[in-house]
């Protein structure tokens, strides 16, 4: 008798220690994947406003250049606004209605600097740029700008997953030198 209650007990503790042991290793994957996936969407974030933020770039050096040297930037360099159709989907949701409409502004400045250099080139208006055309890029300009303040945050370096307290940049950044 004694055999059979040592034996229920055994197989009672045996099952409790089974369960705990593998309600804790869920727990624990659990977290890992939301870890994991909380690092993957920041890297995410970052490389779509990076993106972004390289046309809106690339559109104010071309800006400046018809504003100051009152002349249409080198045919070399296209202006585009691909990452934005590609990636806006994605920082969408991060950025406060204001930063959106900003952001939405400088893409709509870039479009418009891209048709205005068409059409001057379709009238083989390629030479110096009128005064009345610059005044009419300034504002083209300070949308670009709006946009790419707009994006700062999720540009920066320092840019964190939601929850996740180490800097991704400083995980990342010795793999990326030592290869």
């Amino acid at each position: 008798m004694d055999a059979a209650i040592f034996g229920l007990v055994g197989v009672i503790v045996g099952g409790i220690i089974t369960a705990g042991s593998n309600y804790l290793l869920d727990r624990r994957r659990e977290r890992a994947v939301s870890q994991r996936d909380s690092r993957n969407y920041a890297i995410e974030l970052k490389r779509a406003s990076r993106l972004i933020d390289a046309e809106l770039l690339r559109a104010r050096a071309a800006a400046d250049i018809c504003v100051k040297d009152r002349h249409w930037w080198s045919q070399d360099v296209e202006l585009t606004t691909e990452a934005w159709q590609k990636y806006s989907g994605i920082i969408a949701p991060e950025l406060s209605y204001t930063a959106w409409l900003a952001v939405m502004g400088a893409v709509l400045a870039v479009d418009d600097l891209m048709s205005g250099r068409g059409i001057a080139f379709e009238h083989r208006l390629t030479g110096d740029i009128a005064d009345t055309t610059a005044e009419q890029i300034v504002p083209m300009l300070r949308h670009i700008e709006a946009g790419r303040r707009a994006l700062a945050l999720f540009v920066l370096d320092a840019l964190t997953a939601p929850g996740d307290v180490t800097n991704i940049d400083n995980a990342d950044s010795g793999a990326a030198f030592e290869s």
